[in-house]
């Protein structure tokens, strides 16, 4: 790695550190009054990589002390440093199944089985909380409130269930790990039906088809079954070329919108497309770490940054 990449890399640690708070959770940003917990498992995985993973188990021990009476988990704010539940979530689908995906991340580096056994039964009740939303076609709901199959969610949670398999079997119960395998594989069929070979595209929910000029959720949302493996190499190499037709300088964030989606360079780097991995890497640092769209660097975005640059030279 460059040494400007290892530098940055230890920058936007100190960066995801600093939103840690007391309890163990991250707010949003250093100067942020949210706590995302959806946010919060993406972000901080790349703390796992740069072996910070006495953070992250902060936040792991927070977030199962913090559902509510629904088995679910809903977003915080801050007020004079009190955390104060909002009474309600973005999602309940992707929460639960990002945290498990953070969890395998964190127990595949540290080996804390143990943490597994201690929480063995409150895991459980995440994933009956996640089978109650997943519907005859394998896909899930958003929430038990609002009823649209997202792709994007469902992508997360295809993974998250997989992982959470793994995590089962690693402690063994195998009756949960095969439901767990089951509802992974129901929910990937699910997503392939979501391909409409006409359009050459995925519904970005339900049977709702993409712009191609709307770069959020449109185009974004058919980077999602890239990202999360969950298409066929053909089928990425079609999507992936859309999504640079429509947006040909998404690496320098001339999308439309304020916020960087780190994501899509995760996708880039998965295309095998280093050179706009690399230019989205220059100038996210020259724009929002060090310049004028700091405001909207978010603790995600931080952390796919690290990924990317753990990333970019392999």
């Amino acid at each position: 790695m460059e040494k400007w990449m290892q530098e940055m890399a230890l920058n936007q640690t100190s960066f995801l550190l600093s939103c840690q708070l007391p309890s163990g959770t991250f707010r949003l940003g250093p100067q942020r009054d949210q706590i995302n917990p959806y946010f919060t498992n993406l972000g901080i995985v790349s703390l796992i990589r740069m072996k910070e993973v006495e953070a992250v188990r902060g936040h792991l021990d927070w977030y199962l002390q913090n559902l509510n009476a629904d088995g679910y988990i809903n977003d915080f704010r801050l007020e004079q440093d009190r955390e104060i539940d909002t009474g309600t979530n973005d999602s309940e689908d992707s929460y639960h199944t990002t945290y498990f995906s953070l969890l395998a991340e964190w127990i595949r580096a540290t080996g804390h089985t143990d943490w597994l056994h201690s929480n063995h039964a409150t895991l459980l009740s995440l994933l009956r909380a996640v089978a109650r939303l997943q519907q005859k076609d394998g896909l899930t709901w958003a929430k038990r409130s609002y009823r649209v199959k997202y792709l994007m969610d469902n992508c997360e949670v295809a993974k998250g269930l997989a992982d959470a398999s793994y995590l089962f079997s690693l402690i063994g119960d195998v009756e949960a790990a095969e439901e767990a395998a089951s509802r992974a594989r129901a929910c990937e069929l699910g997503i392939r039906g979501m391909y409409s070979r006409i359009r050459k595209s995925y519904a970005m929910y339900d049977r709702t088809y993409p712009g191609w000029r709307k770069w959020y959720p449109d185009v974004t949302s058919q980077a999602f079954p890239i990202v999360y493996s969950m298409t066929d190499a053909n089928t990425a190499s079609l999507l992936y070329q859309r999504i640079t037709d429509a947006f040909p300088h998404f690496d320098t964030f001339q999308t439309g919108d304020l916020y960087p989606w780190m994501t899509m360079g995760v996708c880039a780097q998965l295309m095998g497309d280093k050179t706009r991995v690399r230019t989205m890497l220059v100038t996210a640092t020259d724009l929002y770490i060090h310049g004028l769209r700091y405001p909207y660097w978010l603790l995600q975005d931080s952390g796919r940054y690290i990924e990317l640059l753990l990333e970019v030279d392999s």
